[in-house]
């Protein structure tokens, strides 16, 4: 296996090495080819319900997933999304006794991903280094992500994380319009539909968006950027 970036003190892998080094490991890995299924999911898909988390181990090839958990109220919050090459279902792992009931792996973005039985990710984990490096790697993003959103939660009012939400889910579609509901953009935030709905009519009558049946236009994302300050992946 080839290493990717190189310099004399340092080695660099970006995410799209690490997919590329993954790839290759499963043609070179009969044992590891043989344990995979592969799962595709359309958006909003739940694909590792809380039944099934600590049972299989996970690796995106292609699209996008947030991790969302749900409260006793039914209110749900996004408290990570990661790409290509992350691997995640660490439960499976560590072999934790008690996984929550409310967990769920959501795909944002048709995705493609695969799926190893957790007997199997155990052994293919000690055999191959990069399994363990891509699970480091997505362990160490999650929380990252997890500190951005609660200190967002703590120190920045809806309006701006909203606004900051707003930009997120553009450079996530890598387009200005972004084709969420204000259910989902409220499960992403941890907070109530009215409440978006109220603060998106906001931004509307100020000329910042575009309001349409599940979808959102951004019109202005210089006023909406200003609004929400430094934004964090």
């Amino acid at each position: 296996m080839s290493l990717p970036n190189t310099t004399e003190n340092h080695v660099y892998i970006s995410d799209e090495d690490l997919l590329e080094m993954l790839a290759q490991l499963v043609e070179e890995d009969k044992e590891l080819a043989s344990a995979i299924s592969v799962v595709k999911a359309l958006p909003w898909d739940c694909i590792a319900p809380s039944d099934e988390i600590s049972e299989y181990l996970y690796i995106i090839v292609d699209g996008l997933v947030q991790m969302l958990v749900t409260s006793k109220e039914n209110r749900r919050l996004t408290t990570a999304v990661i790409g290509p090459g992350a691997v995640f279902g660490e439960e499976c792992i560590l072999e934790f006794s008690v996984v929550g009931p409310n967990y769920c792996a959501q795909a944002i973005k048709p995705s493609i991903l695969w799926k190893i039985p957790a007997e199997k990710a155990r052994s293919l984990l000690i055999k191959h280094p990069i399994l363990r490096l891509a699970l480091l790697r997505t362990f160490g993003l999650r929380m990252v992500q997890v500190e951005n959103r609660l200190e967002e939660v703590a120190y920045r009012w809806l309006p701006e994380r909203l606004a900051t939400e707003l930009i997120r889910q553009s450079r996530y579609a890598g387009s200005d319009q972004i084709r969420l509901s204000h259910q989902a953009l409220a499960d992403i935030l941890g907070t109530y539909r009215e409440t978006i709905s109220a603060i998106l009519r906001d931004f509307r009558e100020a000329g910042w968006v575009k309001l349409g049946y599940r979808r959102i236009r951004i019109l202005d994302e210089a006023a909406l950027e200003k609004m929400s300050g430094e934004i964090r992946e």
